[in-house]
C-alpha cells in the first residue's frame, strides 16, 4: 500500500521504544509520569501495528490500511507529545507543569524518524 514499510515502520517504533527503555526517566521505581505516558501510548501503538497481516495490508485490505493509517497518526501525535514544552503534556499527566519532561536527544532522534 503506497509507500509504507510495514517492516521499516514497526523496526522505527522498535528504536523509539529501545530509546524511552534506556532513558533514565523511565526506569522504576521513579519513572516520570509524562515519559511514562508517552512510552505506553508508543508501546500500545506498535502492539496494534504487529497485529497487522502484511499481506491484506499490501492487498489494500480497509481494515489493515486502518489499522496502519491509525498507527502513523498515533506516530505523528507522539512526536508532537514528545516536542511538547509548553508544560500542558506534563499538567495532563501528573507531572510538574512548571518543570516539563526532557525527553532527551535520543527519544526525539527516533521520534522524527516517524514523522
Amino acid at each position: 500500500m503506497g509507500d509504507i514499510n510495514l517492516q521499516d515502520l514497526s523496526s522505527k517504533m522498535q528504536a523509539l521504544l529501545d530509546a524511552f527503555e534506556a532513558h533514565p526517566e523511565c526506569q522504576p521505581p521513579n519513572t516520570n509520569p509524562t515519559i511514562f505516558f508517552v512510552y505506553d501510548f508508543v508501546r500500545n501503538t506498535h502492539n496494534q501495528l504487529k497485529k497487522v497481516d502484511a499481506a491484506k495490508f499490501a492487498a489494500g485490505d480497509s481494515a489493515a490500511v486502518g489499522v496502519v493509517n491509525e498507527a502513523r497518526g498515533r506516530n505523528n501525535f507522539a512526536s508532537l507529545l514528545i516536542n511538547d514544552t509548553s508544560g500542558k503534556m506534563a499538567l495532563m499527566t501528573g507531572g510538574d507543569p512548571s518543570n516539563p519532561a526532557d525527553f532527551g536527544a535520543e527519544v526525539k532522534a527516533r521520534a522524527a524518524d516517524l514523522a
